[in-house]
């Protein structure tokens, strides 16, 4: 089965494979935010998503407080913002301002400490980003630190994978020593106590961990028949 997804800065990551891939896929990044002046974390989730965890929240996160909720009609689609206060450890309570764009393939949510909510819709007003009939992404200048781009996509019965783009700074993780040889790549196991892989390719790094505590047959075929290639967009590189 072949898919393909969208990174958070638009690249195409095309994900083929003898296995279940109709899962939707998570995309993840650091993104330079004008009314900040810095980069800070986005999350891409598939459509629907936001009314998903407050309803979660709301059935089974009863010590998770929501107050104030706002919502405005931005950018062609709806943003929608909340005030949340999460106990900690200490017995005291953080409070967390919650954003979450909604369009029509995908929802670009992230989060500010304190009851930061104007400063939270400055964030999504500034912050250039679009959605197209491949999806949703966003056009701000997208930086590899502290956290390179990420696609997470879960393959039923398998794993989870987390995929990467091969640029330097993650190479540097790779093993010097050869791995095993696919037909589309090399795969390494982290270390011995672990039963995550590692898939290399010419454009991707890509860690494949199984749903349950121990790898399986299943897992290691699946891994080996892997052909994932991390396209950027045009402009970008």
């Amino acid at each position: 089965m072949r898919v393909e997804h969208l990174a958070i800065d638009g690249s195409s990551i095309s994900i083929e494979a003898d296995a279940d891939l109709s899962t939707k896929a998570t995309a993840a990044g650091w993104a330079i935010v004008p009314s900040l002046l810095k980069s800070h974390p986005f999350v891409i989730y598939p459509p629907g998503h936001a009314s998903m965890i407050e309803e979660t929240v709301r059935s089974n996160f009863r010590h998770v407080e929501i107050r104030a909720r706002e919502q405005y009609s931005m950018k062609g689609g709806e943003l929608r913002i909340a005030q949340v206060e999460i106990p900690t450890a200490t017995k005291r309570t953080r409070t967390l301002a919650v954003g979450g764009w909604e369009g029509r393939t995908g929802c670009l949510t992230t989060t500010l400490v304190g009851a930061e909510t104007k400063r939270l819709v400055e964030v999504f007003d500034t912050l250039r980003f679009s959605e197209t009939a491949r999806g949703l992404a966003i056009g701000s200048p997208i930086v590899p630190r502290p956290r390179p781009p990420e696609v997470f996509k879960e393959i039923p019965g398998v794993g989870v994978l987390a995929i990467r783009p091969a640029i330097s700074s993650e190479l540097e993780r790779v093993p010097k020593a050869r791995g095993f040889a696919t037909d589309h790549g090399e795969l390494f196991r982290f270390n011995r106590s672990s039963h995550a892989l590692l898939f290399v390719s010419r454009s991707v790094i890509a860690s494949l961990s199984p749903s349950g505590k121990r790898d399986t047959k299943e897992m290691l075929a699946v891994a080996k028949s892997l052909r994932i290639e991390w396209t950027p967009l045009v402009g970008r590189c």
